[in-house]
């Protein structure tokens, strides 16, 4: 018999208690007894195995999962984003070391407060509407925005994202917000350049601009010394009469009313504020033309704009007159230099689904293949005096302020520009 079932039977009966009696339902009770005292033994046995293994298991989870969440919390730290976590009453619940240091506080200082704990401007009302938008919407919001700590003003990309748990409920958001504060100066010394460029363009064109006003002045201010000459005349003809004196002056006045128009288009066009505003594109291509039509005239051009309907467009008007009056100069020199007997230039509009196509078409002998490629890279240029800045930006205007394409098909019986603009809505 098991001696420790020996020692609690003696236990409960005195240390006297006989039991080696022959009585056989004593011996038989005594069997049931030592056989289920083994069961119990060999059943606790087996329930302690099983604690002792699953205390080994739950071990080996917790360690891992501990390892788990400081692996997480090793990558979050390294990361030059700021990440922080809010639950549902747009409280902090944790945050990666970047965003920690970004308010200046530990991450157990940020744990349980709000944003407007730590900052008290504009963006606090800002983080604020996105909070409450991504929590009524369930939905992802990336913005831009200004954010002042540590005496440092920085621009921010911030994308906040739905927090949700296993069962598919909002439990609050995750956000990662990105320094971009040189990516946004870069981004306004380019527009900055550019819109030097844009200008340095027209001044280098200026010269042509001015030979264009003297071609369209010379022949008015011929015509005025005419009317005067002939007013002296009829005069000591003694001829003058009133009628005749005031036909004379209202052809005069109206040939001042021109070149005062002249004046004001050119005055326009030099003008270096930008104005994003939609125009009518008949009208500005019409007045393109006005400004260069003499030069047309003078070296016997046949110059026809085609257009099926009347557009809008929305963009910067005296940029869009600048792209037009490159494209037509480069369009006349092409005839001029090529001697073409019978030059043509074919300016047409048409619309094609959601876009307005502008094309300028010649018939000079076209653009070499082999600078073909090169037409719209900045400072190329064929011609002595050139700048190489014309066709340049004329693609960044189109392409970049108009939100359009630009391009070009040439070969031996003319050059046209394909201008490809979304209509104005």
């Amino acid at each position: 018999m098991n001696t420790l079932l020996k020692l609690q039977l003696k236990k409960v009966y005195g240390k006297n208690f006989d039991l080696s009696k022959q009585d056989k339902n004593f011996q038989k009770l005594l069997s049931l007894v030592e056989e289920a005292y083994d069961d119990y033994e060999e059943e606790e046995k087996l329930l302690e195995n099983i604690l002792n293994a699953n205390a080994e298991e739950l071990e080996e989870s917790n360690a891992l999962l501990l390892e788990q969440q400081e692996l997480l919390k090793s990558v979050e730290n390294s990361m030059d984003d700021a990440i922080f976590y809010k639950d549902l009453n747009d409280k902090y619940i944790g945050c990666n070391k970047k965003f920690a240091d970004l308010l200046g506080y530990s991450e157990k200082e940020i744990i349980g407060k709000k944003y407007t704990d730590f900052v008290q401007d504009d963006t606090a009302s800002e983080d604020y509407k996105t909070n409450t938008i991504l929590f009524q919407n369930k939905c992802k919001i990336v913005y831009k925005h200004w954010i002042s700590y540590k005496d440092k003003k920085a621009y921010f990309l911030t994308s906040k994202t739905p927090l949700i748990n296993s069962q598919g409920d909002l439990i609050g958001l995750v956000g990662v917000s990105r320094d971009i504060t040189r990516e946004y100066e870069l981004q306004q010394e380019i527009e900055h350049k550019t819109i030097m460029l844009i200008q340095q363009n027209k001044f280098v064109s200026m010269g042509e601009m001015i030979a264009n006003i003297a071609h369209q002045w010379r022949q008015p201010l011929n015509t005025l010394g005419i009317i005067i000459q002939k007013i002296g005349v009829l005069y000591e003809q003694h001829k003058l009469n009133k009628k005749i004196l005031d036909e004379n002056i209202t052809e005069s006045m109206l040939l001042m009313q021109e070149m005062s128009q002249t004046i004001d288009d050119f005055r326009n066009f030099f003008d270096p504020k930008r104005i994003l505003e939609t125009f009518d594109l008949k009208e500005a291509i019409v007045k393109s033309y006005t400004m260069i039509k003499l030069i047309i005239i003078t070296n016997n051009i046949n110059f026809k704009i085609d257009i099926d309907d009347n557009y809008t467009l929305k963009g910067y008007k005296n940029e869009f007159f600048q792209v037009i009056l490159n494209l037509l100069n480069n369009a006349i020199e092409a005839l001029i230099i090529d001697k073409i007997s019978s030059p043509n230039i074919l300016l047409s509009i048409r619309k094609k689904n959601d876009k307005i196509i502008i094309t300028i078409q010649d018939n000079a002998n076209g653009i070499s293949r082999e600078i073909r490629s090169k037409i719209f890279n900045p400072y190329f240029t064929t011609k002595k005096d050139g700048t190489g800045l014309g066709l340049y930006m004329s693609k960044v205007i189109i392409e970049e302020h108009m939100k359009g394409k630009i391009n070009l098909i040439s070969n031996i019986f003319g050059t046209t520009f394909i201008i490809e603009l979304p209509q104005s809505s």
